[in-house]
């Protein structure tokens, strides 16, 4: 019974410590914004994301 619970204990201290590099948290890369919008409106634009407005509250 003790292996037993050493062997639990084991995979799932395994399981917890590699889900950053395996799970779906590890594979999420951004992709950069690419507008089609020229001068200002990009720059109006990237203003409204950072700040969490819609993107046509220009």
């Amino acid at each position: 019974m003790n292996l037993f619970i050493i062997c639990f204990i084991s995979a799932a201290l395994l399981y917890v410590l590699t889900l950053p590099f395996v799970g779906k948290r590890a594979r999420k890369k951004e992709e950069p914004v690419k507008p089609n919008y020229s001068g200002w409106e990009a720059s109006a634009i990237a203003y409204n994301r950072t700040h969490g407005l819609p993107d046509d509250a220009i």
